[in-house]
């Protein structure tokens, strides 16, 4: 059921958005990133237990009547991780699907547009449904992107594609990254989309894997806010583009290198990440909005990135001190509210990063 917008700040029956990250180690996780580390998949519902209430209440610090910004002002980016499968989980699931279908459904309502990081077992999983891929194929066509993610051997849930012959945390070896890449490509080829521009890959441990795994011809990314900060350390949300210098491959004997725009992104408190990403949270980005508006970039052109998974946008009970929204839906249906009733236009990571053009 695709959920309609209402007037005043979270009202009952409120709207998603999504994505996911990796992490360089539960430390890191803690301070600064997005998704870096995918925690254990979490049991979750397909509907609210019957003792929650239909309308999540909001959250009483927050409830205070919504500074509308210049629509062109404030611009917000939310990467949704298709997570791969790992040693001993797999995301790319039909349930899974039927949630980012839900998603999709609820930021359309709200005009948002999102960038879809797609690993290869998604891939795989819209490749042997024609329903799934008449679906991706309207979302592009309506604005969404469609890019690539990657988990290397220094995540916690590495998918195994490896272009470094060390260690991988007990994954089967697959191949090359170029082989992951691939499946994504050839999948967009075969439903007449865009060429993969953007991808997530990470995290890039003790700097290896950035610079060996890296594939031509993708100029954008998304990555940590530690590496994408606004200049401000109590910032969650707020990033600027940057020119990273460091991404390449050794494919050839001559190894490569390329200039990428990147933008950060912040992993979402919710699901696995509930108390793993507890300061990346909705009163957080609430008054980081409010800050656009008065505070350190009042009149600024400013960036928010969010990611979390779409495994996430499901009924899964919420017992979070910080809020009081019953279900996890729940609460990310208050962020994309709040995103859209404070006029944060919500595009995708490329348009963010064409228009800004770090790398010249």
């Amino acid at each position: 059921m695709v959920l309609k917008k209402h007037a005043g700040l979270f009202v009952g029956g409120l709207i998603v958005l999504a994505a996911c990250s990796p992490s360089d180690s539960p430390s890191t996780i803690s301070q600064t990133t997005s998704a870096a580390t995918t925690p254990p998949t979490q049991p979750v519902t397909t509907s609210a237990p019957a003792a929650f209430p239909a309308t999540p209440t909001a959250v009483p610090a927050i409830t205070a009547a919504p500074v509308a910004l210049p629509a062109t002002l404030t611009q917000a980016m939310v990467a949704i991780h298709l997570d791969p499968t790992g040693p001993s989980v797999t995301h790319a699931t039909a349930q899974n699907w039927e949630r980012l279908t839900d998603l999709m459904a609820t930021a359309d309502s709200f005009g948002h547009k999102l960038t879809l990081l797609m690993s290869s077992d998604w891939a795989d999983l819209v490749a042997a449904n024609p329903v799934r891929q008449t679906a991706l194929q309207d979302w592009v066509n309506n604005g969404h992107q469609l890019g690539f993610h990657h988990h290397t051997c220094g995540h916690a849930s590495p998918d195994g594609y490896r272009d470094i012959k060390n260690q991988c945390r007990g994954a089967e070896p697959r191949g090359s990254v170029a082989d992951a890449f691939a499946q994504v490509q050839d999948l967009a080829t075969d439903l007449g989309l865009p060429s993969i521009s953007i991808a997530a890959q990470g995290p890039n441990t003790d700097g290896l894997y950035r610079a060996a795994e890296w594939q031509p011809g993708v100029g954008f990314a998304t990555g940590i806010m530690a590496d994408n900060t606004d200049g401000h350390p109590d910032h969650r949300f707020i990033t600027q583009p940057r020119c990273a210098v460091d991404y390449g491959n050794a494919y050839t004997e001559q190894p490569a290198q390329y200039p990428v725009a990147e933008l950060g992104h912040a992993q979402l408190n919710v699901g696995a990440f509930t108390r793993l990403q507890a300061d990346n949270n909705l009163a957080a980005m609430t008054q980081e909005i409010s800050q656009v508006a008065v505070g350190d970039h009042a009149h600024d052109a400013v960036n928010l990135g969010l990611v979390f998974h779409a495994r996430e946008y499901a009924a899964t009970p919420r017992n979070e001190p910080s809020d009081n929204y019953r279900t996890d839906r729940a609460y990310l249906d208050a962020v994309l509210q709040l995103l859209d009733e404070q006029n944060v236009s919500v595009v995708t990571a490329q348009e963010i990063l064409e228009a800004s053009n770090p790398c010249g």
